[in-house]
């Protein structure tokens, strides 16, 4: 990512490739393969369009899944019924066999974010999370540190990058 964001084109179809499936993969766990194969190839379109406020050094992983998560909430907006409802053929996540491999993905790019953390920020996505409890500290305090904890991972993933 860091190449493209340096402009050499050369590194354009290497991380097409790489990343074009997973883009797939995580749009099939909520759409059907028409419009997961149009958000795989729109998160791949803004990825490029944006590619030059990426910061290099920092993960790609984690900021690519959140063009993708957001072109497919973006899906789902556009084709929601007037009561809200998905439309019939929209498979829900649990219908793709590859959800556990997404989900720890998913998961291993989360803890790469998290480990570049400070301690209390880490601490914080952690009891969010379930992986820990909760510090002894009143609620509005805990709320607080998430706050900062969900700041200091948008300026670790460069800022917002969602449509």
């Amino acid at each position: 990512m860091a190449r493209v964001s340096d402009g050499e084109r050369e590194a354009f179809a290497p991380l097409f490739r790489a990343l074009h499936p997973r883009a797939l993969r995580v749009a099939s766990r909520r759409l059907d393969r028409a419009r997961a194969d149009e958000v795989a190839q729109s998160s791949m379109i803004k990825l490029f369009t944006h590619a030059t406020s990426f910061t290099p050094g920092r993960p790609a992983l984690p900021w690519f899944y959140a063009v993708v998560a957001n072109e497919v909430r973006a899906e789902l907006r556009r084709h929601r019924g007037a009561d809200g409802a998905v439309p019939e053929g929209i498979p829900s996540p649990e219908a793709a066999a590859d959800d556990a491999l997404a989900e720890r993905e998913l998961r291993r790019a989360l803890q790469h974010c998290v480990n570049a953390l400070d301690p209390t920020s880490a601490e914080a996505i952690a009891a969010l999370l379930g992986e820990v409890s909760l510090p002894p500290i009143a609620p509005a305090a805990q709320r607080k540190r998430l706050s900062r904890a969900y700041a200091r991972l948008r300026a670790l993933l460069g800022g917002d990058h969602g449509p």
